[in-house]
């Protein structure tokens, strides 16, 4: 009886490893969605942009609501990206690009524009909590200049740009 509980259990600890050898997941595979709730970070957004806020000392009163931009959206999710895959935490690029020279590569052209950086959240509401309570980020977020937003979300790591284009005449 030894011998048989031995084997059987010989097979099932075997069946164990081999389902889960790391040739099931690879760990180089490069991670490129964005995973985000688009219309939850507009919403959350523009309800505090329509209402007014407080950022810091500083009353903010209502502005315009912002929309959605994909290449706001592109070069914030590939400087999340770089952060997470470079592990630092900064408004410039590995590179040494500026968020500016990132916007102008995603092939936004703006007449003016920022950004927020996070690390350390796991939802959008934490996010946009975190940059309410930063006077700067909360600025941003009420500047009433930008008209446009994308936001990039890779891991914990979190940049969100805005903009206002440029008119091409």
């Amino acid at each position: 009886m030894n011998k048989t509980f031995f084997t059987v259990s010989l097979i099932l600890v075997s069946g164990i490893f081999i389902s889960c050898s790391k040739d099931d997941i690879d760990l180089n595979e490069p991670i490129t969605e964005n995973k985000i709730d688009i219309q939850k970070l507009l919403d959350l957004v523009n309800d505090v942009r329509s209402a007014g806020t407080t950022c810091g000392t500083t009353y903010y009163p209502p502005v315009n609501a912002i929309v959605w931009n994909s290449k706001l959206e592109d070069a914030a999710l590939k400087h999340s990206k770089d952060m997470m895959d470079n592990n630092f935490f900064s408004h410039t690029s590995s590179n040494g690009d500026k968020f500016v020279d990132r916007l102008n590569a995603a092939g936004y052209f703006y007449n003016s524009a920022g950004e927020n950086i996070a690390k350390g959240y796991l939802s959008e509401e934490s996010v946009i909590n975190g940059w309410l309570t930063s006077q700067g980020h909360c600025a941003n977020i009420m500047n009433p200049d930008f008209t446009e937003m994308g936001v990039g979300r890779i891991g914990d790591y979190w940049t969100q740009d805005f903009g206002k284009p440029k008119k091409i005449e």
